[in-house]
């Protein structure tokens, strides 16, 4: 395990362990493009439940300017508001992430931030649901990053290695602090 940019400052020393230093990960560790699939069919069948309740309240039918109609425009902000909101405030899962035991971390291994996610999430989504072929970069990608992860400098990996690469960085932590005393 390498430790990067290591910095002194009052005597104590701030380590910065890079997901990109674990490009050794063996395959498995990544989540893959059917693993990822069935976690997206799982969202959208929650996105297409909410948006059938709240179509249920308005006449769907109405047409609104440049002929979108309300069903349309009510199915993107659902989806839209859905990943981004339950990626920022589960730390990187939807519900269906949660169910298939996955997880979008940042590539750097710092926290998502909100820009991130509204990148990630909201731009790169409606790209992507509008060119679908776009998702099977995963499957090429060395790192399985889909063309949102490669823009936003994020990755989705299995909870268990996600778990392992932050206990790995809690005792490269202790043992430098361990060291500098």
């Amino acid at each position: 395990m390498k430790v990067k940019n290591r910095c002194i400052y009052t005597g104590v020393i701030m380590s910065e362990l890079k997901l990109r230093d674990y490009k050794d990960l063996p395959s498995f560790a990544y989540a893959g493009f059917f693993i990822r699939l069935v976690a997206f069919a799982i969202d959208m069948l929650v996105v297409y439940g909410l948006k059938r309740i709240i179509i249920s309240f308005v006449n769907p039918n109405i047409e609104l300017a440049f002929n979108l109609q309300v069903e349309v425009l009510v199915y993107w902000i659902i989806t839209l508001a859905y990943f981004t909101l339950t990626t920022y405030f589960n730390k990187g899962q939807t519900l269906g992430k949660m169910i298939t035991n996955i997880r979008v971390v940042s590539i750097d291994e710092s926290d998502l931030d909100f820009l991130q996610i509204v990148s990630r999430e909201t731009f790169g989504r409606y790209v992507q649901n509008k060119f679908m072929f776009l998702y099977l970069i995963v499957g090429f990608a060395p790192m399985k990053q889909s063309l949102m992860d490669i823009l936003s400098d994020t990755v989705v990996v299995r909870e268990s290695v996600n778990s392992y690469l932050l206990d790995q960085k809690n005792i490269s932590d202790k043992n430098l602090e361990i060291v500098t005393n």
